[in-house]
């Protein structure tokens, strides 16, 4: 499908009643919605793995999860690995019993690798998937057996927690369609729960998403136009913030994490677009690096300080630099 095309039909469910209703329907339909254990363990696995690469483990800490979407892979994720508790937060009441359900049933067969790749004991990742109760009647007795919290819609600028209540703060493909103001007051808030030495880990895509159904262009197809023009294909159902890596980790900082990891993938066709000039990028982002232009994909863990000294030291920190990953 031409990108233009799915702007469109986006943009109309986004201003009709009952758009998103029927834009869920179209999802649905089309499959794009359906389970995909094997991708989506491997991206909770990913969040886990810079939790490790960072000195801490999931064991008996208390998740905080942005962005529920469909199904809850990241906090099955979090539970297997033996996570306390598990909050998950989303504008759109998208998860239902049955997208739930069919989420936990299809990972059964994937559930041995997820703990070999965990480096966990096997027999006890089974035992807890066992615990799951699959003939719940409802969505939260079903989340509560795996000891998950769903708020949708929830707010995760102003979640209600106690501050220094949280171990670590998730997200998988989120941040990118987040407005930049609200996202700093989403990190300000995780800032706030976050207990001294807890992590912020998330990974996302800030490259453009229509590339993903439209193969004539690339990831950095949305940068050749101006804020005001990219308002009628990049709006409602179809928001993404156009955010550069360097962009997101500016508001980490100035927030006061201290980075501990932060890498970028770029996408080559997009370095040759721009290269080529197939693209000519708007002034609006000339200022940045070609390969912050055309990063596709972004891993960042970053972690609260424990005193008020370390946390006015982050704060006060240069850009820190990005090692890229292709």
């Amino acid at each position: 499908m031409k990108w233009q095309t799915k702007a469109f039909i986006l943009r109309q469910l986004s201003q009709i009643p009952l758009g998103k209703r029927l834009y869920l329907l179209m999802q649905k339909l089309a499959g794009s919605n359906r389970a995909q254990p094997e991708r989506d363990f491997a991206r909770i696995v990913e969040l886990l793995e810079m939790i490790q690469e960072s000195g801490q483990t999931a064991q008996g800490k208390v998740f905080f999860e942005v962005g529920s979407g469909w199904h809850p892979y990241a906090p099955l994720g979090c539970y297997l690995a033996g996570a306390e508790k598990i909050i998950t937060v989303d504008v759109n009441p998208w998860m239902s019993l049955a997208s739930a359900r069919e989420c936990i049933d299809a990972s059964k067969e994937h559930i041995q690798q997820f703990a070999k790749k965990m480096e966990l004991d096997e027999a006890a990742v089974s035992e807890r998937y066992q615990k799951i109760n699959l003939a719940a009647t409802n969505l939260d007795q079903l989340l509560a057996s795996m000891r998950t919290e769903y708020h949708s819609p929830g707010d995760a600028s102003a979640t209600g927690l106690e501050s220094d209540s949280v171990d670590f703060i998730i997200s998988s493909n989120v941040l990118e369609h987040i407005p930049a103001t609200i996202l700093k007051a989403i990190t300000e808030e995780s800032f706030r729960i976050l207990k001294p030495g807890g992590l912020y880990v998330h990974r996302f895509n800030p490259g453009d998403h229509y590339a993903n159904d439209d193969g004539s262009v690339t990831t950095a197809n949305f940068l050749q136009f101006s804020s005001n023009t990219w308002k009628k294909y990049g709006e409602g159902l179809a928001y993404h913030n156009r955010m550069r890596c360097s962009e997101f980790s500016d508001i980490f900082r100035e927030v006061g994490f201290s980075s501990l990891i932060e890498k970028e993938r770029v996408d080559p066709d997009a370095v040759k677009a721009i290269e080529d000039k197939t693209i000519e990028v708007h002034d609006e982002f000339k200022r940045f690096s070609l390969e912050d232009l055309a990063a596709d994909y972004m891993w960042y863990t970053g972690r609260k300080p424990t005193t008020v000294d370390e946390t006015a030291e982050a704060k006060q920190m240069g850009e820190s630099p990005v090692h890229h990953q292709i």
